[in-house]
């Protein structure tokens, strides 16, 4: 009995450091905060008709709300996979900020993509129009045409 629970724990702490170790690579795996994808993606982005608000910081956190209440669907860490203009979003979701009813299209609990369709940031002499993108969870069926109106424009201004 005493090498049956021995061995048992030890199995359970080489999943433990398994888990732990992947986990920790994708978050303090760094990176680049300076593409442009990265800079068109940024800011809040909206779709009225679906009642949902995607908001992705310049330090690579995100936040998917319901644009009436505010109330978090989901929030974590994100990367943007910038090789051969693939338009996809990985996301690290952080387990005690989501909402379950919500399906974002999850891979082993924590993991979710979303692929961007339709990119398109006006330029500064086009004025107050709106930049506007398609969002797609995939593993999932949410599909949200989203825009953004704030735009603080620093990727016109070669910063």
């Amino acid at each position: 009995m005493k090498k049956f629970i021995s061995g048992l724990l030890g199995i359970l702490f080489v999943v433990l450091v398994v888990v732990g170790v992947f986990i920790c690579t994708y978050v303090f795996n760094q990176p680049s905060r300076s593409g442009d994808s990265r800079e068109l993606i940024s800011g809040t982005w909206t779709d009225k008709d679906a009642n949902i608000t995607f908001e992705f910081s310049d330090e690579g956190d995100f936040t998917i709300t319901r644009a009436d209440d505010s109330s978090v669907i989901a929030k974590g860490w994100f990367k943007i996979q910038e090789d051969g203009g693939s338009g996809k979003i990985q996301l690290l979701v952080n387990p005690s900020d989501r909402d379950t009813t919500v399906d974002i299209g999850l891979r082993m609990k924590f993991f979710s993509t979303i692929s961007y369709k339709n990119l398109s940031v006006p330029s500064e002499d086009e004025g107050d129009k709106v930049a506007t993108c398609k969002f797609i969870f995939q593993n999932s069926d949410g599909v949200y045409s989203c825009e953004r109106k704030d735009s603080d424009g620093s990727f016109y201004d070669g910063k």
